[in-house]
């Protein structure tokens, strides 16, 4: 099982990082933005020192601009550990095609059993469906994953856009092993209201047993 978080927050990193629970890390230039950063070459490469600071394994990072092909180079080139993600679209699929760098590549945006079977065509490591999206689009999700499920037998499925802890659980009951979450999850994902409700009482009767 492999979970990583998809964040650009330092505070959600260094979170994280002590539980091991999460092996990577996850961004994109929205994500970045909405951190209050700017988005540039410059800032992939600080995250990634971060990152690998932190003890994550590898760092995935999104293509942006007007040539894809030199930012994806660019991104490969920061550290053995970054992983460029790029949109699955023709212009992506031939990206990913000539960067020759399968296994550090994602396929992202996924909302078809198709582009599944385009990455897995293409050896990709990674291919990224978003599933809260598809829920709330008039697709059958849960018809996508299976899909996806079976065409997928090489290339990871790195399930994206989770809203909830719910659709967490249930992607895991379908058989999903690897995950990437927002930081929004995290404290459903960590603490629950009747663990700390046990532990309350745990206290409680001790700090009794030595008046």
């Amino acid at each position: 099982m492999e979970w990583l978080l998809d964040s650009a927050k330092l505070e959600e990193w260094q979170r994280v990082s002590p539980t091991g629970l999460f092996s990577a890390v996850t961004t994109n230039p929205l994500l970045i933005q909405r951190a209050g950063m700017d988005v540039s070459l410059e800032r992939y490469s600080k995250l990634t020192d971060l990152a690998l600071e932190l003890g994550f394994e590898h760092i995935q990072l999104q293509v942006f601009g007007d040539d894809w092909r030199q930012t994806a180079e660019k991104i490969l080139q920061i550290s053995e550990h970054t992983l460029v993600k790029i949109p699955a679209t023709e212009a992506g699929l031939a990206l990913a095609k000539q960067l020759n760098c399968p296994q550090r590549t994602t396929l992202t945006g996924v909302y078809a059993i198709r582009m599944g079977a385009m990455a897995e065509r293409l050896g990709l490591r990674y291919v990224a469906p978003y599933y809260a999206r598809l829920v709330e689009s008039d697709r059958d999700a849960d018809a996508v994953f299976a899909g996806l499920r079976s065409v997928c037998r090489n290339t990871g499925i790195l399930v994206a856009s989770l809203r909830n802890i719910q659709q967490f659980e249930y992607l895991l009951t379908q058989g999903h092993r690897c995950f990437t979450l927002p930081g929004a999850l995290l404290d459903d994902l960590l603490e629950d209201p009747m663990t700390l409700a046990a532990v309350t009482q745990f206290e409680q009767a001790a700090a009794r047993s030595t008046d």
